[in-house]
């Protein structure tokens, strides 16, 4: 079933956050808004519908800091986590991104960067740790296979890969949340839509990069220790 949103409301991508910060059980049979249950929430809340529609509604002519205490206010009034909360703000910066299937790979590197520079501290500020920027790739990954023209659009390589590097780049996600990204994706089915969208070779070619760059870190470091001792 689709939500409102665009986005494929199902239960595979809702279990991504069992682990990832959000606390999340589900009741017996299919993990529908009736039976996703976390303690202290509204039975039947989407919350991450919920706080998308809080951050499409906002100005960006108006502090960001405005935003994140209404998403604050409602984040404890459902028990929500601020998983919840980055997975949101990424949804709704795509949605303004205004994603068309002609779109350039430029034009959309751009809009996002643009975007970044108001939201950005938002979401820097929402990640209090790993979680929440895993929770960010999550929402990028769950654009880029959902139906329509962003999914069609983001499922054309390399625009993941640019994505998910301009991210990185701007200081949204760290290397350390990519790669853990990665390794819990790196067995995944080639035929499945997540599969196919982690197998593209620029998004590999990306990963291979940052792990090179991560492997010469720990290198330095060493060096570094040798030379204090």
């Amino acid at each position: 079933e689709e939500g409102d949103d665009g986005f494929s409301e199902t239960e595979d991508y809702m279990d991504e956050f069992d682990g990832f910060g959000g606390n999340v059980t589900f009741a017996d049979g299919d993990a529908t808004d009736d039976t996703f249950l976390v303690t202290g929430r509204q039975r039947g809340v989407d919350v991450i519908k919920e706080l998308k529609t809080i951050c499409m509604e906002h100005e960006e002519t108006s502090p960001v800091e405005n935003l994140m205490i209404e998403l604050n206010s409602f984040k404890f009034s459902q028990n929500a986590t601020y998983s919840d909360c980055t997975t949101a703000a990424m949804l709704s910066i795509l949605d303004r991104l205004n994603i068309t299937p002609d779109i350039s790979s430029a034009k959309l590197i751009s809009g996002l960067k643009s975007r970044l520079s108001h939201w950005g501290p938002l979401l820097q500020k929402m990640s209090i740790g790993m979680d929440e920027e895993k929770a960010t790739i999550l929402a990028l990954e769950r654009a880029a296979t959902s139906e329509g023209a962003v999914g069609e659009t983001l499922t054309k390589p390399p625009a993941f890969r640019f994505l998910l590097q301009t991210l990185h780049d701007e200081e949204i996600v760290s290397e350390e949340a990519i790669l853990a990204w990665a390794e819990e994706r790196r067995n995944s089915d080639s035929d499945t839509d997540v599969g196919k969208l982690f197998h593209q070779q620029p998004t590999q070619d990306f990963l291979e990069w940052l792990e090179e760059e991560s492997d010469d870190d720990d290198d330095s470091d060493d060096d570094s220790d040798e030379e204090e001792d």
